[in-house]
């Protein structure tokens, strides 16, 4: 089964944001915005930037990857859907593949501006290539820039975002026959989409239901009022602090800190990471806790949720431990404001998102023009546009400051 929607599909659809600053919050300076690098005259022919680690891999199969990219990357910047069908070997994947960037195009098309792309580029590094059983398979890792229309100036970018394609040839032509991306709203076709027919019933529910979102969130909870806080705190939480390193280790990883990209992400545990860093305490105290106590050097802390300032609490790390704890926590260590209006958001505030359920946590970099882009881990993301998330559901955790012991 092809997975296609890579880097962008819909999940945060926010409208145009006018954003209101919190009268609790302690005015900020503005964070600088990374100048996108010029713009093309015309669409380019290929989004190609380099192909690394490709020497083993037969130049027709290299041709048909690119080929295949360049009319995804085409969709995208034009928010027209380029015909892929004739990439492929079987007609499910084709299936699946037409429907995802349909869907990618059309509902962008249905916010009040221009999601389209003014600059874009990919490149491709291969970790893997061998041939098992006829088949070619070919495993690379995709890194991303792109411009979007309607937040001029900026660059958004993703990385090391995981393609297995599966190729065969047959009189003398290769094609897709499988393609695996680990990114992207994909999954809701990929994970309950056996027939061609259930690709299209899945289509038109997602897109229905795509755009009752878009449509009450620019028409009802964009004009709800955001009301201050009833929750006190002592000490302001240092957004710019925060902001700074989100930018530093969106793309590496802070050597002082266990890396857990490879045991169920690191998502939680970047951003907790940058919420120390903007001041707030490691909390030991209480029946919730959020704490990871290194001696030296990175490693995976064992948990231990006695009231001790030693080991790593479950919050940490997991998205869902986090909420709670955000929700829960009284006295001393953080205080926020769990599922608050996403209009009130600053930089610096935590977003949840995930399908059905809390799977990923992402931070928000900086604020344009009233649209929100954010910054995260595992997969790795630099001022990406929240709006262009791959997430149905979204929960702003707004960071208000924190309580002294």
């Amino acid at each position: 089964m092809i997975l296609i929607l890579g880097t962008m599909l819909l999940g945060a659809f926010l409208g145009g944001l006018s954003l209101q600053k919190s009268p609790q919050e302690k005015p900020q300076n503005d964070v600088p915005v990374t100048p996108a690098p010029d713009e093309p005259e015309t669409v380019p022919d290929s989004f190609l930037g380099t192909f690394d680690g490709s020497d083993e891999v037969p130049e027709e199969i290299k041709k048909l990857v690119t080929d295949y990219m360049d009319a995804y990357y085409l969709s995208l910047y034009t928010l027209e859907k380029q015909d892929t069908a004739a990439f492929f070997d079987n007609e499910l994947s084709a299936a699946v593949s037409d429907k995802a960037i349909q869907l990618l195009c059309e509902t962008r098309k249905l916010h009040d501006y221009d999601f389209s792309l003014t600059n874009a580029k990919y490149d491709l590094t291969v970790t893997d290539y061998f041939v098992e059983n006829g088949d070619y398979h070919l495993v690379l890792l995709e890194d991303d820039m792109m411009c979007f229309a309607f937040i001029p100036g900026v660059s958004s970018y993703a990385y090391d975002i995981e393609n297995h394609f599966v190729i065969r040839k047959a009189d003398d032509q290769y094609k897709i026959h499988d393609l695996n991306k680990e990114q992207g709203y994909y999954l809701c076709f990929h994970d309950e989409c056996e027939t061609v027919e259930d690709v299209e019933n899945r289509y038109d529910q997602l897109y229905h239901e795509l755009k009752d979102m878009i449509t009450y969130n620019r028409d009802v909870l964009a004009h709800k009022p955001v009301s201050p806080s009833s929750k006190t705190y002592t000490d302001h939480y240092d957004r710019n602090a925060a902001v700074q390193y989100l930018d530093r280790y969106c793309h590496e990883r802070n050597p002082e800190w266990y890396n857990y990209a490879s045991t169920g992400g690191n998502c939680q545990n970047y951003a907790s990471q940058a919420l120390l860093a903007g001041g707030i305490p490691m909390d030991h105290y209480g029946d919730v806790q959020w704490k990871c106590y290194l001696d030296d050097g990175p490693y995976d802390v064992e948990v231990d949720e006695t009231e001790d300032a030693s080991g790593r609490s479950r919050s940490w790390v997991n998205v869902g431990y986090f909420y709670d704890y955000a929700r829960d926590n009284e006295g001393s260590g953080l205080v926020a404001e769990v599922n608050a209006n996403l209009y009130s958001a600053e930089p610096g505030d935590i977003v949840i998102v995930g399908n059905g359920n809390l799977s990923h946590t992402v931070m928000i970099s900086k604020i344009v023009d009233g649209h929100i882009l954010v910054d995260s881990n595992s997969i790795d993301m630099k001022d990406f546009p929240l709006d262009a998330y791959t997430y149905m559901n979204v929960i702003l955790i707004k960071i208000l400051g924190f309580n002294k012991y």
